[in-house]
């Protein structure tokens, strides 16, 4: 979830407002044109409708929509949009939540009623390193730290604006990449061979990745209940998938310099796929090259047993708008109708732009294996 600790009021009082405590939750919205830079050229008030997604579990994770008026102001091929909700509080003042910078892509146009109109389809910086590809063979060699190697990388595709955690560990061989792979790939090998979560960008343009830290372990960052102050929609739905959910995973690592060996078992007897309850084993066997040491490939079977795990309870469910929402944000989740109460890691979200519209969200829940 967004933080909320540079803001004048306090957390508590900003989550009353969007609850509704005092009445009927006012918001409107502010789009910014940002040039190639991320610099702020104006503010459109030209789009007429649009809404921001996020899909912690795809390539390019924020995405967004526009509809807009087109007016002639708009370089569609490097200026951006930041797209701004804001909530009006208590003492009538308003407060601002961006929700990501996105790059445009090249629109279909129509006219109606003697105006042209434009229909934009957005995504957060990742597109340009998915769109930026090696033109030679690419060498990381041995002894690079890894952080150290993701910023040349980035940097390589012109991205300064970064918030990579530090790390002391470096590479233990060579690692090349092939001419015509895509550098949002190439960052995302090197990051899983440490346990860092894959490259994300935050809702002010910044490249940021951290050591992956399971939600069974993280503490809920928001809370979603039905009663008097609920903005839960009526009709959540539960999916449930039992079939063929592994239960013991199995990876080795194996290069020229090293040999290494890590299996995880989930034989907790509350866990409805566990050996213990299914009474058999399902292997889930992987062999991966490009691990740091022992320690990363223990961390890194750990992180597929649990995300394995969680598949099979998945609800999907409506809100009213809620802009603190990110990228895998840890949610508590109290709906009494269908008898669900626990912790949920949230996957994918869609809000649209647009005062009394639904926000849909989708999570799975967390067990402990």
């Amino acid at each position: 979830m967004l933080s909320l600790v540079n803001y004048p009021y306090s957390r508590q009082e900003i989550i009353d407002v969007l609850h509704g405590k005092y009445g009927q939750r006012h918001f409107k919205f502010r789009y910014d044109l940002l040039d190639k830079d991320d610099k702020k050229i104006g503010e459109l008030d030209s789009v007429i409708d649009g809404e921001v997604s996020m899909d912690s579990l795809a390539s390019i994770k924020r995405t967004a929509k526009f509809q807009l008026k087109d007016r002639g102001e708009i370089n569609w091929l490097s200026d951006r949009i930041q797209p701004f909700a804001l909530l009006r509080m208590r003492d009538g003042k308003y407060i601002e939540f961006p929700l990501g910078i996105f790059l445009l892509s090249s629109p279909t146009r129509k006219d109606s009623n003697k105006n042209v109109y434009r229909d934009v389809d957005a995504f957060d910086g990742l597109l340009i390193l998915r769109d930026d590809k090696f033109d030679s063979r690419y060498t990381v060699t041995e002894g690079t730290n890894y952080r150290t190697a993701v910023i040349n990388i980035l940097a390589s595709a012109g991205i300064i604006k970064h918030n990579i955690e530090q790390t002391d560990k470096v590479l233990p061989v060579d690692m090349e990449f092939e001419p015509g792979k895509e550098k949002l790939e190439a960052v995302n090998t090197l990051l899983t061979a440490i346990n860092y979560t894959p490259i994300h960008v935050d809702v002010y343009g910044y490249f940021t990745s951290m050591t992956y830290r399971s939600p069974s372990i993280r503490s809920a960052e928001y809370t979603y209940k039905d009663g008097e102050l609920s903005i839960i929609y009526a009709g959540m739905e539960e999916e449930l998938d039992l079939f063929n959910v592994p239960n013991k995973w199995v990876v080795t690592c194996s290069n020229a310099e090293q040999s290494l060996f890590s299996t995880y078992t989930n034989d907790n007897p509350n866990s409805p796929t566990s050996t213990v309850s299914r009474g058999r084993t399902i292997v889930d066997y992987r062999e991966v090259t490009d691990i740091a040491d022992q320690q990363s490939l223990d961390a890194y079977v750990q992180r597929i047993a649990f995300e394995a795990s969680q598949v099979y309870g998945k609800l999907t469910f409506e809100t009213a708008l809620n802009p603190l929402h990110d990228y895998m944000d840890v949610l508590e989740i109290d709906y009494s109708p269908l008898g669900i109460k626990g912790k949920y890691s949230e996957t994918n979200w869609t809000m649209p732009l647009k005062a009394g519209a639904r926000m849909k969200h989708e999570v799975r829940k967390v067990v402990s294996i």
